[in-house]
């Protein structure tokens, strides 16, 4: 685990209506009866918080107030708080002259309660170097201290504290009963163990004795991969390895929205979670029937500048536009899609496909080396099904699938029916094929014996109607389960017209590029002592030639001359790197494509030329405010300044020391004045 850009602590237990009546045994795939122990548990989305104080001071923020709105909006129903770290208090007063983040703290944890989101604590917890009882002091006292009912024990090996040692197990245990004395009186408290995401990669690791005294597992399932990273499998994985250690134990697993560079010295390479990666976990986690998710965390979720790829609010808004808390585990209606948020109105019913048993576009068979294997009709509820025993450790013996005839191309959210009989498979694999963007078939579980006669959502999915087989599902009787059913029934496909993009990469507004924090926010252009040496359209001589200067020369000559030498320069407006390095004449160069003012408007590239040092790289994102790099001067060493210039087409990408010279008509038509684009979008302040 990452010390400050990881987060595998846990949340509340959630409280679960009781399993389905089903016409076999249904085993406990997560614990049916509503939760023995605290008044306050997770349900829906959540997201761990490290620092209050990053959380309060982050972009359009401001208050602990500001941000319980923001997580309202956002759908979030529960967040994990940093409470302790070892021996220590967190925020450490030793570390925290004046009490600032502490009151971050109090604050945030006050404003989250009145907006009724359930706040939970976490603490680091170290194998070595600490007397177990000393660390469980701490965390329980500062627990009594908040009023907090739900604790989260963050237990992993973190530098040379290795849990993992000989005594291990001893030294967990003697934590856990500690924790547990010291809160003895506190009444409804929950204890939830958040550590690796594959307890079989990690056989020395004391699982089972942080476990005993837990009643929530939070795995910390980060997909990390030099690719994109597979979020279904991993969880999958994760929750198959838990269930068989702890098999009447709650599981709330822990999503990735951060980013981070991983690899050896001679090795590195970033990588980030995706928006859509953030939705395929969450859908894979609702068709399992798990009542919570969390996310590590709030504070790179939204605009961490850290992240080279989603440093906006993109992987916020990916968490913030999925409805999940409304899984219906009994009867009643369909399971909104996720994505359009639960409101009918996304949904076109025109468009929706709904293939049963028997009809057309449903297919099935068994497979000829299994003579014997059958399946078994039924009808229930004017709907026929059918639904076969189940394989463990040989091939599947029947198949069946389901072709819609897809006229638009477009989102579809993908839904089965779940009939109340006969399906108790726990692990239904259902084969999704021909998704835009996936080279393979995309695989949901689903924990069948969870629902009873509902529609269960496999998630949104981009279908191609001029592919054939785009949005076929599949599914089989193989679940390495014996002595179940698997149901075959309806699958509907329903077109989302209105739905929440998954990524929406807006620009929020321009700023002049340099000026301090202050002078860039006023109205003044420019700000402060800057001024304009050569303005857009001037004519003017450049060395032994005649130009139109294609945007502004800034200069800062005050208090003395070249006062702008090494000053920082900033990215005008969110938007992505298309260039940066050196140029013949030009020196250091950064080019971005800056991000449209409105949805299915255009993009402007922005050009910062001159510069001393470039701080990014290409294809890095960027947000209006993030700095790019420093004030330097042109190859012919001439006077310390930025040229900055904007331009409305690609001719910036395609030739990024594009220079059109004496054409004054190509410079009306490749360039914009950059002092009245930047005065007519101005950000909302």
């Amino acid at each position: 685990m990452k010390r400050e850009q990881n987060l595998f602590a846990g949340t509340d237990g959630v409280a679960l209506a009781a399993a389905p009546a089903q016409t076999e045994p249904a085993a406990t795939s997560q614990p049916t009866a509503v939760r023995t122990r605290g008044e306050e548990m997770l349900d829906g989305k959540g997201y761990f918080v490290w620092h209050a104080d990053r959380v309060i001071g982050g972009r359009g923020v401001g208050s602990a107030e500001k941000a319980a709105e923001m997580a309202v909006a956002a759908g979030i129903e529960h967040v994990i708080l940093k409470i302790a770290d070892g021996e220590e208090l967190f925020p450490s007063p030793k570390y925290d002259a004046g009490g600032a983040k502490e009151a971050a703290t109090l604050a945030l944890l006050q404003a989250l309660r009145a907006a009724g989101i359930t706040v939970w604590g976490w603490a680091f917890v170290y194998g070595e170097g600490i007397a177990p009882e000393t660390q469980a002091d701490v965390f329980a006292r500062r627990a009594r201290q908040l009023g907090l009912r739900g604790l989260v024990v963050n237990a992993e090996d973190l530098g040379e504290r290795r849990w993992s040692l000989p005594g291990g197990s001893d030294r967990a245990r003697q934590y856990m009963s500690a924790l547990r004395g010291a809160l003895a009186g506190v009444e409804g408290i929950t204890l939830a163990l958040s550590s690796y995401r594959f307890p079989q990669s990690h056989p020395f690791f004391p699982f089972a004795a942080f476990m005993a005294d837990c009643e929530i597992a939070m795995p910390q399932v980060y997909w990390v991969a030099r690719s994109e990273g597979d979020a279904i499998g991993n969880l999958r994985r994760c929750y198959e390895q838990y269930k068989e250690l702890f098999p009447d134990r709650l599981i709330i697993p822990v999503g990735a929205a951060y980013g981070e560079v991983y690899g050896s010295a001679s090795d590195r390479y970033f990588w980030s979670s995706s928006p859509r990666q953030i939705h395929r976990f969450m859908d894979q986690a609702r068709a399992m029937g798990l009542p919570a998710v969390t996310f590590w965390s709030w504070e790179h979720a939204y605009y961490d500048q850290g992240n080279r790829q989603y440093n906006g609010r993109e992987l916020w808004d990916a968490v913030a536009s999925y409805q999940y808390d409304d899984i219906q585990l009994v009867g009643g209606g369909p399971v909104q899609d996720g994505r359009s948020n639960g409101q009918e109105e996304h949904t076109n019913p025109e468009d929706e496909i709904q293939i049963g048993v028997g009809q057309e576009g449903y297919r099935d068979g068994v497979y000829p080396q299994f003579p014997y294997a059958v399946f078994i009709p039924q009808i229930a509820n004017g709907r026929q099904l059918k639904y076969a025993r189940t394989v463990s450790n040989t091939p599947s013996s029947v198949w069946a699938w389901w072709r819609p005839d897809i006229l638009v191309s477009g989102e579809y959210e993908i839904s089965v029916w779940v009939p109340g009989q006969h399906a108790t498979s726990r692990t239904a694999q259902y084969q999704i094929h021909g998704v835009v963007g996936e080279n393979e078939p995309v695989i949901v579980y689903v924990n069948q014996n969870r629902f009873s006669d509902t529609w269960v959502s496999l998630g949104v999915y981009e279908l191609d109607a001029n592919n054939p087989a785009s949005g076929q599902v599949n599914l089989t009787n193989f679940t390495a389960e014996e002595k179940r059913s698997v149901a075959f029934s309806d699958v509907r496909w329903r077109r989302v017209t209105g739905a929440t993009p998954i990524i929406e990469r807006l620009a929020d507004g321009f700023d002049p590029p340099v000026g301090t924090e202050e002078e860039r926010a006023s109205d003044e252009l420019w700000p402060g002592d800057w001024v304009d040496a050569n303005s857009f359209g001037n004519y003017y001589r450049l060395r032994n030639s005649y130009n139109y200067h294609t945007g502004s020369d800034l200069n800062l000559n005050r208090p003395h001359w070249d006062s702008d030498r090494g000053k920082p320069v900033y990215s005008a407006a969110s938007g992505t790197v298309t260039f940066a390095g050196r140029l013949r004449t030009w020196g250091n160069v950064v080019v971005i494509r800056h991000d449209p003012l409105r949805a299915g408007g255009p993009s402007v590239y922005g050009r910062y030329a001159h510069l001393g040092e470039i701080v990014v790289e290409k294809d890095q994102r960027v947000q209006r405010g993030q700095q790019l790099g420093t004030v330097g001067r042109d190859e012919y060493n001439g006077p310390y300044h930025l040229h900055f210039d904007l331009s409305p087409t690609e001719c910036l990408f395609n030739n990024p020391g594009d220079w059109p010279g004496l054409d004054r008509a190509r410079l009306y038509r490749d360039y914009i004045n950059p002092r009245q684009f930047i005065e007519e979008n101005r950000p909302e302040r």
